[in-house]
């Protein structure tokens, strides 16, 4: 029979990782009021259902929707999704969609957003300039949503927020119209 001590069962302990709990459907309109106290004129409704993309914020007629995937949500911790919430809000803070939409008609030379993605689909050249604007929009959104976690006493360099972003390096590998996880650790881990 194996005796521990008290003191090498704390320190195995120690060892262990932490215990996270997963993000619950839940936490969305806690998620949404922390950040209505911090941001001015935050308005976000959400919806959660598969989709490819883990989790996307899109601009409607009647205000902003987020939709988060059920899976990634039940991946994330509630801070993570506080991070991605934040983060998903960030492109409507700073208008990134519209000004990609200009952006893509600029460079197709058409006269809507959606006709111009569609054919840049098959300019690769053309296609990259704007996944390259698109890549510097995903920083400029990482980077807002670290400050307004800090300013709920919130440090998004954390393990469980670092997961949460491209699962730790794998999904996003090819995907040329986001910065790789490196790149973002490094934003997002930046002393200020």
């Amino acid at each position: 029979m194996v005796r521990w001590s008290m003191a090498w069962l704390v320190a195995f302990m120690c060892l262990l990782p932490a215990v996270t709990l997963a993000a619950e459907e839940s936490d969305l309109p806690t998620v949404i009021t922390q950040l209505s106290k911090i941001i001015p004129d935050f308005k976000l409704d959400y919806t959660v259902e598969r989709t490819r993309s883990r989790a996307y914020v899109s601009e409607k007629q009647g205000g902003s929707v987020l939709t988060i995937d059920p899976d990634f949500l039940n991946f994330i911790s509630p801070t993570a999704l506080l991070f991605v919430v934040a983060h998903e809000y960030a492109h409507v803070y700073f208008h990134h969609q519209e000004k990609l939409g200009v952006e893509a008609m600029q460079l197709a030379a058409l006269p809507t957003p959606e006709m111009a993605f569609e054919a840049l689909a098959s300019q690769p050249v053309q296609q990259e300039k704007l996944d390259a604007l698109n890549r510097q929009f995903e920083l400029d959104a990482d980077e807002q949503a670290v400050k307004w976690l800090a300013k709920l006493d919130i440090v998004a360099c954390s393990s469980d927020v670092l997961a949460s972003i491209d699962d730790g390096g794998v999904s996003m590998v090819m995907d040329r119209s986001h910065p790789g996880f490196y790149t973002r650790k490094q934003l997002i881990c930046r002393k200020p």
